[in-house]
Parts: C-alpha cells; sequence; structure tokens
C-alpha cells in the first residue's frame, strides 16, 4: 500500500489519480481533507480523512490528527508527499515516532515561502532550524521539477539523501477536448489559483487597458484562503464586478480549455507550470512570464516568454498574435505525448517506489 498525502484532496484527485490509475499493479491510499469523495473513491482503495484547515497557514492541531494516522500505519510503509507545505507538517507529525516509513517528498515549486515577501523572509529563517534537524531523517527521497528548486531547496534544508528532477506531474492527453481553429473573436484567460504573486493585478490592468472589440478576457481559479498571498474575498468581489474581465470560478480545463485562443500566466514564480502544458496540449497560443517553472515552453512551438510584465509589453504580444499567421501546432501534441505524459511520469515514480534502500 502505498500512502498519499496532501492537505487539500484537489492535489490528490487531479493529476495523482491518473498516475494511481497507470499504477494498478499497487494498492494506493489517500490522506487528505475529503470534500469530493466520489472522486477519490474511484482511484484510491482507501482514503483517510485528515482533518486539515484549508484556511490556515499553519494547523497546529492537523499536526496532531496526522500523527495519530501515522502511528495507527505499519512500520516501513511508504508514504508520498505532495507540496513542500505537507512535507513541513509530516515532519512535524513524524517526530519522535517509533516507526521507519519509507518516504517521498514531491516539491511541486517553493511558493510563499521562498518568495520575496518579507513575512516569508522570516518564516525562512525562523523554521530552517526545523528543516535542517528532521528533513533527512524524514525523507529518503525528494522529486523536483526544475533544477533551480532543486539547489535552491536542497542548500537551504542540506538534504543529503536522493534527489530526482521529473518535470511535471504529466498529464492524461486522451482527456482533453482539442482546439482545431481559433475564434474570430479572440478569448484570453488566465487560470489557476487566485494569488497575488500569479499576476492577477497586471493582468486586471490588462484587461482594461486593451480596448480591441474583438478581444475578451477571462479569469479561471479559486481563492486559497491558506496561503498569505491569496487575493481576499473582498478584493474577489470587486474582480466580479469588473467589466473588462469575465470571473469563471473553477473551470474543468480538460474539457473546456479549447473554447479560449490565448492563456497568459504572469506568476512570479511556478515549479513546473502544468496549466502552460495543458494549454500547449489543446491548441492555444501560450504566453507567460520567464521563471524557472515557464522556461520550458521556449522548446515549443506557439508560444512566446516575457522577461517584462509591463503593459506595453503584454499589448504588444497580443497585437502581433492579432496580427500574425495562427496556427495549431501537432509538433507541440507530439512532443507533449513523448516527454510529459502521465505514463512517463507514473514510471519514473514507480522506478523510485520500487527501489532497494
Amino acid at each position: 500500500m502505498i500512502n498519499y498525502v496532501a492537505h487539500w484532496d484537489r492535489i490528490l484527485i487531479q493529476s495523482r489519480s491518473k498516475i494511481v490509475n497507470e499504477l494498478n499493479n499497487y494498492e494506493f491510499r489517500s490522506i487528505c481533507p475529503i470534500v469530493d469523495d466520489a472522486e477519490l473513491k474511484k482511484h484510491y482503495s482507501e482514503s483517510l480523512n485528515w482533518q486539515i484547515s484549508r484556511e490556515k497557514y499553519f494547523d497546529l492541531s492537523a499536526v496532531f490528527r496526522l500523527r495519530k494516522i501515522l502511528k495507527s500505519t505499519d512500520n516501513g510503509s511508504v508514504f508520498h508527499v505532495f507540496t513542500l507545505k505537507t512535507g513541513f507538517l509530516f515532519m512535524i507529525s513524524n517526530l519522535l515516532l517509533d516507526k521507519k516509513f519509507k518516504s517521498t517528498l514531491s516539491v511541486t515549486g517553493l511558493g510563499y515561502f521562498f518568495s520575496r515577501n518579507t513575512s516569508a523572509k522570516i518564516f525562512k529563517i525562523l523554521l530552517r532550524p526545523v528543516f535542517l534537524a528532521l528533513i533527512n531523517k524524514t525523507f529518503q527521497n525528494i522529486i523536483y521539477q526544475n533544477t533551480s528548486d532543486e539547489i535552491s531547496f536542497n542548500n537551504y534544508s542540506k538534504f543529503k539523501n536522493k534527489s530526482h528532477l521529473i518535470e511535471s506531474s504529466g498529464i492524461n492527453t486522451s482527456d482533453y477536448f482539442l482546439k482545431d481553429e481559433f475564434n474570430e473573436n479572440i478569448k484570453i484567460i488566465l487560470a489557476g489559483r487566485l494569488l497575488k504573486d500569479k499576476g492577477i493585478d497586471d493582468y486586471l490592468k490588462l484587461s482594461k487597458n486593451f480596448n480591441q472589440q474583438n478581444v475578451t478576457f477571462f479569469l479561471a481559479g479559486d481563492l486559497d484562503m491558506g496561503n498569505p498571498n491569496s487575493l481576499t474575498q473582498e478584493q474577489l468581489e470587486v474582480i466580479k464586478e469588473e467589466s473588462s474581465l469575465n470571473y469563471l470560478g473553477y473551470v474543468d480545463l480538460q474539457k473546456e480549455l479549447y473554447n479560449y485562443d490565448i492563456l497568459f500566466s504572469l506568476s512570479d514564480h511556478e515549479g513546473f507550470s502544468r496549466v502552460l502544458l495543458e494549454a500547449m496540449y489543446v491548441g492555444l497560443f501560450v504566453v507567460a512570464y520567464d521563471n524557472n517553472g515557464t522556461k520550458y515552453i521556449d522548446n515549443f512551438e506557439n508560444s512566446i516568454l516575457l522577461n517584462s510584465k509591463t503593459q506595453n509589453n503584454l499589448k504588444d504580444t497580443i497585437n502581433n498574435f492579432l496580427t500574425e499567421e495562427k496556427f495549431i501546432s501537432n509538433e507541440n501534441r507530439k512532443q507533449i505525448e513523448k516527454s510529459y505524459s502521465t505514463k512517463k511520469v507514473a514510471s519514473q515514480f514507480a522506478n523510485i517506489y520500487n527501489k532497494k534502500e
């Protein structure tokens, strides 16, 4: 039995459930707060409800609840923990337990903890002794999605065990509705968690400043109140009232992304931007601000990396798209199927699970 642990059930439902389906010679148990029980049951042979508040950056009571789960788990069990936040909670919960687990951490991005935010810098300094003391005792493996995150976090935590680079969490390409032509009236979308460092303010300004009638702007995603960088409900209400931008809420990208023409990603940092991969496979034109988790799109057609988020730069990018000949890239689809499929990522996970310590 392999235990998948995350502080949000959606983390284990999206791409990870596809990986679970690929690795059908294993049994998997999900350990997460259960919101969508029916969806978890489709993929995991067992699910444990780890009650943790997503509205708190650090939920102390959740540490004790996870500790209770770990205490009842057999010695030598395999754990795969997703996100740095969950990894930290797992380390604390596992402290002084008289058990030895085979544990892997997936760092899907360094996020708020490694941001330029002043409070994040303080937390990073204060919590470093905890990482130095526990990271090597808790995790035998850490999976990174880009080499910059690997270098930064290993230097910070002094992690000395096995590091693995596995780009992306994979996509199951057969799940996506594909685009075959661009709309006459161009639809632009930014999709992701509604965090301040996702460039939402820049995108909102762009929607106000770009006044061509044949272009419409859309924003998709949910608040993440457990992240200090999340927009507030009040800020979201202001966005909803903005006439230049259409707020969609949560969108099933697999079934709906093909309706749009351009996808913007204006994040300051990413681990490995999954939505860019999805958009390129579906057939959208992709525009991304250059960071460690978006650089990879430079190897694809029908995409552009920006070294600046100035309004003039953003507007020029759209205007160039409007005047140039548009095409759907079949080469992008071939490359994604070859390099970033769920099947490939699942086989890399299996190699780690099967490795003898």
